[in-house]
């Protein structure tokens, strides 16, 4: 199932970066978000641990998903402030976050949640503890409200 889930999740992400309907760019897409489904659920999951969704865990997958597009957008739009008017301060910190999921998938989910956000990345994860490297303390403050972990917390560990 798990494998099924992947590939419509591929397959949506495939549609929208090619923004063709054709039938054969819709073929390529589905043969390759199969594959790579198949890959990574025989690379990544054991059979126990499988991120299976409900239908209830995809729609907040979907609003997570939302939440961390505006996220971005926001972050990028702060870098490019700090990046284009040198007066503004920057104040470079690597902070360290705990975090307590019980599933891999989810410490990985806000591990890249984390890096694909602009002025932040995940430097290093031991023990559920994430070692992240934040641009100026606004983004620190926004990692330590546990925000992101709450949200991820609902969409794989079913909270």
């Amino acid at each position: 199932m798990a494998i099924v889930q992947l590939s419509i999740v591929l397959f949506g992400f495939w549609i929208v970066l090619s923004g063709s309907l054709d039938p054969s760019v819709l073929a390529t897409g589905l043969v390759l978000s199969t594959i790579v489904a198949w890959i990574a659920a025989r690379l990544l999951w054991t059979k126990d641990d499988a991120p299976i969704l409900t239908l209830r865990q995809v729609g907040r997958f979907i609003v997570y998903v939302g939440f961390l597009v505006k996220e971005i957008v926001w972050a990028a739009i702060y870098v490019a402030e700090k990046v284009l008017d040198p007066r503004l301060p920057i104040d470079p910190a690597i902070i360290e976050h705990k975090s307590a999921f019980k599933r891999p998938v989810s410490e990985i989910a806000l591990a890249n949640s984390i890096t694909l956000t602009p002025g932040t990345l995940t430097v290093d994860v031991d023990d559920s503890v994430f070692f992240i490297h934040c641009l100026s303390g606004e983004f620190a403050e926004d990692i330590a409200s546990r925000k992101l972990d709450h949200m991820i917390a609902r969409v794989f560990e079913g909270e």
